[in-house]
């Protein structure tokens, strides 16, 4: 099953907004390493993999970024657009990431520190994998 998008609590004053997550409260895992993807050029596609162990939370930061995710069986999109909406990508599951206009910028928090063996990169091979899963 695929997941669906998570809404941060916010709050709003003449200073401007504040959201947060915190473990146990909208963030899945303790992040271990985080990464900001930007400078994208519009309609550029990135990912186009899964991880093995690795969990992701991705949060468009500013701008707009349409999430693909596939579990080998089911293909949904999410459009994240707003700092305060977070999506959780588990392990195991195929993503892609759309830029939509010049000023997206993705916050990606990851479970795990960088593992160039985490990757399955080849849709080809990932569905293979995926029909070997329970």
């Amino acid at each position: 099953m695929l997941p669906s998008l998570s809404h941060h609590q916010s709050f709003k004053d003449e200073r401007g907004a504040l959201t947060f997550a915190q473990v146990g409260s909208g963030l899945p895992f303790a992040p271990q390493r985080y990464f900001l993807v930007f400078d994208v050029p519009p309609g550029t596609k990135r990912g186009g993999h899964a991880h093995l162990r690795c969990e992701q939370y991705l949060v468009a930061v500013c701008g707009t970024v349409l999430v693909t995710l596939d579990d080998g069986r089911e293909r949904s999109e999410y459009l994240l657009e707003r700092p305060d909406q977070g999506l959780h990508v588990p392990a195991g599951i195929w993503g892609e990431q759309h830029y939509v206009g010049k000023d997206a910028c993705l916050l990606v928090l990851a479970s795990d520190t960088y593992d160039s063996n985490d990757y399955l990169s080849d849709y080809a091979e990932y569905v293979a994998f995926r029909k070997g899963q329970p």
